[in-house]
This record gives structure tokens, C-alpha cells and sequence, in this order.
């Protein structure tokens, strides 16, 4: 309803000065005046609520048509969100895809604490960009699958950002939010790693010190976390998402868009080098 407030209140001015124009036509009373002074307000109110409902039936309008998930290898699996632009509707411009996570604790959400967190240290093929110190992701932007190489900046050590992309009518990109690594413990128990993804893109990106590390925003430890995805556009309504990542069961519940949940029951345990350990520390982050 927010959305249509604009409309609500030019189409509830319109007819209220209708409304108020008969009162007065039917006391017969300065009709002439009447009709000189009403005509331009209604005029004016008409062509308004016409241009607003020309404009919003050719703005871009976005949806989160589902969740996916895509086994990058049989050790891991990328969670990503399939958005579209509706048919008929003007290009999707300066698309942005941005998260929020929360960790489930005793049935609440809580802020990200360092714990939660596989530093630098341990995670020797990541460059991690949340602080350790005050570990908080709100409002961060995930790369799409396919950005939008005319529109693309530089950013840290001169990489190039892959988080802006233009969607167009009837056409469809994915947001990559994060993927879920499977690690055989020393134990030989599986776990279940959570490695969230940066403005940087997936792959690994050469950097002045030769080391090609994954830019990534953090890699959580397992746990219950609830991602909330927010996907904007210029002259489009932002639309949300929300996905729950248990990795002690594992499962991935999709709660908004709703659908049925999606376990990576099937991912097989890799020794614990392919997540921590090779290589020299080279921290990417501030």
C-alpha cells in the first residue's frame, strides 16, 4: 500500500473536490465561478494520476522468482537468488543485491559475534572484509552472477566490482549470495562452513603481491543463520528475500520466497587444507 500512497492521496483529492464541487452546484450558488475555479484542480489532479499510472506500469518491476543452489564442486555447493524483471517494463538499471546476517541463537536474532567468525589466520585462501572485532553484515553487497561489464569501478586493489548489473525486461540474473563447503574434521566428523561472498565476485583475483586469493565478505562457522537479501533498482520497488542456513542439520529453509528447503546432505567432506591451510596469510581486509 506504501507503494501507491502518491496515487491514494491525488486519486482521494479528486474525488473529494468532485464531491464538494456538486454540493455547491447543487445550492446553486456562483455556478459560474464554480466551474472556472474547479476545472484547472481537476485538470491538473487528472493529469497527474494519469503520468503516475503511465509511469508505474513501465517502471521496472523486480521478484524474486526462487532460491537455487548449483554444486560448484562435489565438496560445496553456491546458494544463490534468481531475480527477474518483469515483461513489458523498461530496463532494470544499476541492479543492486545486498544482504543482512543475523545468527539464530536460543530462538533469536543476534548480532554476528568474532566466534562466529574463521579468521584470516585459519582461512589462509580468503581475503576476509568484515572486521574480527565488530564481525557485522548489514547492508552489504553480493555479486551477481553476470554484472554489468560497462557499469564496473575498481575498488579494493584495483579489483573490479561485480555487484552493479541491469536486468532487462522479461530477462532474469542471479545474485550469488554464499556457498556451503563441506570439511572432514580431525575427528573425521563433517562440518559444515559457510563462506559469504564480497562485491568482488567468486573466483580468485590476482593482486599486486602475486597471491590470489578469494575476496569474500567472511566465512562463518557452523551455526543457524538467517540471511536477508534486498535487491533494488533504479525505478524499481526494492524487493526481500529471506533464507535460513542451518548447518547443523544441514539445511537451507527458504522462507521468503517460500519453498520446500534444500539439503546439502550430499556434499562430500574435503580434508580441511581446502579451507584452511596452503599458501601465505595475505589479508586482504582494512
Amino acid at each position: 500500500m506504501m507503494k501507491h500512497l502518491d496515487l491514494a492521496f491525488a486519486v482521494a483529492a479528486f474525488i473529494t473536490v468532485i464531491f464538494i464541487a456538486a454540493l455547491l452546484w447543487m445550492t446553486g450558488v456562483l455556478r459560474e465561478v464554480l466551474l472556472v475555479s474547479v476545472s484547472p484542480i481537476l485538470t491538473t489532479i487528472g493529469v497527474f494520476i494519469a503520468h503516475r499510472l503511465n509511469e508505474k506500469a513501465k517502471n521496472p518491476k523486480l521478484r524474486i522468482v526462487q532460491w537455487g543452489v548449483h554444486e560448484s564442486s562435489k565438496y560445496s555447493a553456491r546458494v544463490f537468488a534468481e531475480v527477474e524483471n518483469k515483461a513489458g517494463r523498461e530496463v532494470a538499471r544499476d541492479a543492486r543485491a545486498t544482504i543482512t546476517i543475523k545468527k539464530i541463537a536460543n530462538n533469536r536474532e543476534v548480532y554476528l559475534d568474532s566466534a562466529d567468525l574463521v579468521d584470516v589466520e585459519q582461512s589462509r585462501e580468503y581475503g576476509v572484509l568484515v572486521s574480527l572485532d565488530n564481525p557485522r553484515v548489514e547492508g552489504e553487497p553480493i555479486p551477481w552472477m553476470i554484472p554489468e561489464v560497462p557499469y564496473q569501478s575498481r575498488g579494493l586493489h584495483n579489483l573490479p566490482l561485480k555487484h552493479i548489473a541491469n536486468i532487462g525486461p522479461g530477462q532474469r540474473n542471479r545474485a550469488t549470495v554464499l556457498e556451503v563447503m563441506c570439511i572432514r574434521e580431525s575427528q573425521g566428523e563433517r562440518s559444515y562452513y559457510l563462506v559469504v561472498f564480497s562485491e568482488y565476485g567468486t573466483e580468485k583475483e590476482e593482486v599486486p603481491s602475486g597471491v590470489r586469493p578469494r575476496i569474500v565478505r567472511c566465512v562463518l562457522k557452523p551455526n543457524v543463520y538467517r540471511f536477508y537479501l534486498r535487491i533494488s533498482a533504479d525505478k524499481a520497488y526494492p524487493v526481500h528475500g529471506i533464507i535460513e542456513v542451518d548447518t547443523l542439520k544441514p539445511e537451507i529453509r527458504c522462507l521468503k520466497p517460500k519453498q520446500r528447503p534444500i539439503s546439502v546432505m550430499d556434499l562430500e567432506p574435503a580434508d580441511r587444507s581446502k579451507l584452511f591451510g596452503g599458501g601465505v596469510v595475505y589479508p586482504v581486509g582494512p
